[in-house]
């Protein structure tokens, strides 16, 4: 194996195998391993990274990944003479993790956890989402730091100490998903919709690491609605609302890397097939819920953008009616920023201005790019 299409499916592979078999091996070993667990997986990455482009990926890739990571992992243990294992726990059962079908189960409840104590309230949002990073969506340093426009140095030290914390506050991996949805589900989905959004801003840091930042955000909130104590009104809008995002990635950047705004698109380069899903999802969404809930307002307002034949035929009426609920439910300086492009499509810029001045002098006003690109927008026009 030596093309390139092969190395980015071994890179594609690796990728996604590194957070299950994390989450298999936490469980099986605890918190208190998680360091050594991490060494024994980058072990067993490297040792199939040598192997495998000189003969044939194996048939359950992840299934070999987990034996010999643990296998690993129980030497580095027996080195550090931390524990003992009986001789019949030496070994995992093959039949579980060679030919069942229900290891992809197992290993998606895990991985369900492992996004919930990531998620722990007692971690700053920080610290949430580099846990996240990190763990589940097999981030390296230098891709968490490049996501998140931060120093790789910055990155490491953050890490180190938010699985200090984990230990320090004693968070467990091995708590049940109904108490996680009780009381964390919020709390998760918005990590999930900052590490989307993270990836969606426009011409920041490495575009390749960006792009997939978003769709590792999809997977995890598609990850969170094939479980039956995570299914949500809000689960199935956020997904919604990140296809429509994402349908239009191809478009923000013209040929020469430069970012093109809403206006201007080619709408005929939107992805059609992510914004059928999202449309698919908000329409579960709905049908589960009567409220307006946040993520279901968000999710309708970039469905009219998608299904809009242009700039100016969009249904700036119902968007505006759909930022004035939200506003209505809790004053937000962005989204008030945000109405003002509908309000002005609606009353014309001559009334925006005002409200923009008036929005200027509020202390809690933001002075953002978007401010300033509306702010030019009106004056211009």
């Amino acid at each position: 194996m030596s093309s390139a299409s092969d190395g980015n499916q071994l890179e594609h592979l690796f990728r996604h195998s590194y957070g299950k078999v994390i989450a298999i091996l936490l469980r099986k070993f605890g918190a208190s391993s998680l360091e050594d667990i991490e060494d024994a997986v980058q072990e067993a990455l490297l040792k199939a990274m040598k192997i495998w482009p000189y003969t044939e990926i194996p048939t359950h890739p992840l299934a070999w990944l987990i034996r010999v990571a643990q296998n690993q992992l129980i030497d580095l243990l027996r080195k550090k003479q931390k524990t003992t294992f009986p001789g019949d726990e030496l070994k995992l059962e093959s039949e579980v993790f060679m030919d069942d079908p229900a290891l992809e189960n197992v290993v998606e409840d895990d991985q369900l956890k492992m996004i919930f104590t990531c998620c722990h309230p007692a971690l700053s949002q920080e610290a949430q989402i580099i846990l996240t990073l990190k763990l589940v969506a097999g981030f390296g340093n230098k891709e968490a730091a490049n996501a998140l426009l931060k120093n790789e140095e910055a990155v490491a030290k953050a890490y180190t100490r938010a699985k200090k914390k984990l230990q320090s506050e004693n968070i467990k991996f091995d708590h049940t998903l109904e108490i996680g949805l009780r009381s964390r589900l919020h709390i998760v989905l918005k990590i999930i919709y900052l590490i989307f959004t993270e990836g969606y801003k426009p011409h920041q840091g490495n575009e390749i690491i960006k792009k997939d930042l978003c769709y590792e955000a999809i997977r995890l909130a598609l990850l969170l609605d094939r479980n039956k104590y995570c299914q949500s009104p809000s689960t199935k809008a956020l997904i919604a609302l990140m296809c429509f995002h994402a349908s239009r990635f191809e478009a923000r950047l013209d040929q020469y890397g430069d970012f093109v705004d809403l206006e201007h698109q080619d709408r005929a380069s939107w992805n059609r097939e992510l914004i059928v899903i999202g449309v698919k999802y908000l329409n579960q969404a709905t049908s589960a819920s009567n409220d307006p809930l946040d993520y279901i307002l968000q999710a309708f307002i970039s469905y009219y953008h998608c299904i809009a034949p242009s700039f100016e035929e969009t249904d700036w009426t119902e968007i505006l009616r759909l930022y004035d609920i939200q506003q209505a439910k809790q004053f937000s300086p962005i989204i008030e920023l945000n109405r003002l492009i509908p309000f002005s499509m609606v009353n014309g810029p001559v009334l925006a201005f005002e409200k923009l001045t008036l929005y200027e002098s509020e202390n809690s006003s933001l002075r953002n790019m978007l401010f300033y690109a509306i702010k030019g927008d009106l004056l211009k026009n």
